[in-house]
């Protein structure tokens, strides 16, 4: 078959010359447009075949290893690190005049382990943490695993090294021979809370006892400078607040640091500002080995960077036992193993109240490890026990503000029946009966499981009682009735009374040692096992 356009040249010149014979020309205008049908078929075809032939050659090509320059090796030759495994190898002429090829770039290589393409760098790698610098320049990382393995690698060039720290996190290539680039640092905002709010000794209801405890820790060391220093008298370097759950502890931390700042500043004549590093003792724990030890060392860190700022820092570890209990013989079986002698060795570093104030607290102190509680480290045991008759009335008075609509002005008259009520030892408030081993027996009530979280959520549900008849037309005021009523819904409803299978630790909390007790009830289980012996009499 000849050219298709000298074919076509053929045909019109056939129909110049037979223009006299109109049938012969019919079938001559049929054959071209045949032929022009044909013609486009057969570039389909041929784009097809075109497509396949193309596809057939990169089925049949070889993939390229994909490797990691470590650097130049001997004579035109490269080290080049593919799988695991490093080579020398030779680099096309072409790759060498189009790039220039440095440690931590990778390249193609075919089968012949020939770099054929220098390829764009990866997102991806295998992140490390920085142990330590060498003298030779080559960097120390751990790569954070089970193993706790460390490796010697080299830095790519260009980066800028002098910014690089021991624990900082780096991104290896995929090797693991090569600093790629330095991680910014991540903050932990789930489990460290700083945001600090002041908090007046007025907000704190009752206590009286631990905030003037507290508060001669705070001032001596400011109003007395003289006599502390001629007495050389090793100020504390934290507390431990101890007690029931709800009973103000992280309140009482607040006002702490509020009073702190107020004290130095009077003293230096400058505004300071305070940072209260509030940790969640719980989130601080984590599976991988290391991450909880690297947490500890974040919170005392970022202590140490405020107080470079000018700033007054206080670290309040709020359910302490949780992260720093008891050790036990292997990390299998307690994660604090390891967690405890990060924070001894992040507490002898502090020397002072003046230098960062360390607060921990926790409802089970003989939890809580002796080499934190020692003499040195957390000098001060505070108890933080649940309010009386009269602290009760201070935290009221806290909640129940003079600014809101009460049914009476007086706050006395609004406060004395609720607490008239609290108070009372009658059967219908009894909540528990402790048989105790020396043969007698001690009744618990709702007075023994009040708490300042309890006042607060009953203040709570009286507001509510207040709001609902404002909105259905009523004057808008609390009465003291939405107060008795709140306080009977909130321990005949709410979940205050322990399970048994949490017994001990209940009566930790009420002060009461678990060895004197041989057996705890409710007072209804009596009435029952009483009718059961007598239905069993009459049968």
């Amino acid at each position: 078959m000849g050219d298709p356009i000298h074919i076509i040249e053929l045909i019109d010149q056939v129909l110049e010359e037979t223009a006299d014979r109109p049938n012969l020309q019919e079938k001559i205008y049929d054959l071209r447009d045949a032929l022009y049908q044909a013609q486009q078929i057969a570039g389909q075809f041929e784009a097809k075949i075109k497509t396949l032939e193309e596809a057939i050659d990169k089925l049949k090509s070889p993939a390229h290893r994909v490797g990691t320059v470590l650097g130049r090796g001997q004579g035109e030759l490269y080290r080049i690190n593919i799988g695991g495994t490093e080579y020398q190898a030779q680099v096309a002429p072409d790759v060498l005049e189009k790039d220039v090829l440095e440690p931590g770039d990778q390249v193609a290589l075919n089968e012949g382990f020939v770099a054929i393409a220098k390829l764009d760098q990866a997102g991806s790698g295998v992140l490390s943490r920085i142990s330590t610098r060498l003298a030779d320049g080559s960097w120390l990382v751990s790569s954070g695993g089970t193993t706790g393995s460390e490796t010697m690698v080299q830095a790519r060039p260009g980066l800028d090294v002098s910014a690089l720290r021991e624990g900082d996190e780096v991104l290896l290539d995929p090797s693991q021979k090569v600093i790629l680039n330095r991680l910014p640092k991540r903050e932990s905002k789930s489990f460290v809370q700083d945001d600090f709010v002041q908090t007046d000794w007025t907000q704190v209801g009752g206590q009286e006892k631990v905030i003037e405890e507290v508060r001669k820790v705070i001032e001596y060391p400011i109003l007395h400078k003289e006599l502390i220093a001629e007495m050389e008298f090793q100020l504390p370097k934290g507390f431990l607040f101890y007690g029931p759950p709800g009973c103000g502890k992280t309140l009482i931390g607040k006002a702490i640091l509020t009073e702190v700042i107020k004290r130095m500043g009077e003293d230096s004549n400058r505004t300071l500002e305070g940072r209260f590093i509030h940790v969640k003792g719980p989130e601080i724990l984590n599976m991988w080995l290391g991450e909880s030890e690297r947490k500890v060392r974040e919170i005392f860190a970022r202590a140490r960077d405020y107080k470079e700022k000018g700033h007054v820092p206080f670290i309040f570890i709020d359910e302490a036992e949780s992260v720093l209990g008891t050790r036990q013989a292997w990390r299998g079986n307690n994660i604090s193993n390891t967690l405890v002698p990060m924070f001894c060795a992040e507490m002898d570093g502090i020397e002072s109240l003046n230098d960062t104030v360390v607060i921990l607290a926790t409802n089970r102190p003989d939890l809580i490890d002796p080499a934190i509680l020692r003499p040195g480290r957390i000098d001060r045991k505070v108890k933080v026990g649940r309010p009386d008759r009269e602290s009760c009335k201070s935290i009221l008075r806290v909640y129940l503000k003079e600014t809101l609509p009460r049914e009476f002005a007086t706050f006395d008259e609004m406060a004395e029946p609720f607490l008239d009520q609290l108070f009372k030892k009658t059967s219908d408030q009894e909540t528990l009966v402790m048989t105790l081993k020396s043969g007698g027996f001690k009744k618990l009530y709702w007075k023994d499981f009040i708490s300042g979280a309890v006042i607060e959520s009953i203040v709570k549900r009286a507001k509510e009682k207040a709001v609902e008849r404002a909105i259905e037309g009523e004057k808008l005021v609390v009465r003291v009735d939405d107060l008795l009523e709140s306080l009977k819904t909130e321990f005949t409803e709410s979940q205050l009374l322990p399970a048994e299978s949490n017994m001990e630790d209940w009566l930790r909390l009420l002060d009461v040692d678990p060895r004197h007790v041989a057996r705890v009830r409710r007072p209804s289980e009596s009435d029952q096992a009483a009718q059961s012996t007598l239905n069993r009499s009459i049968i």
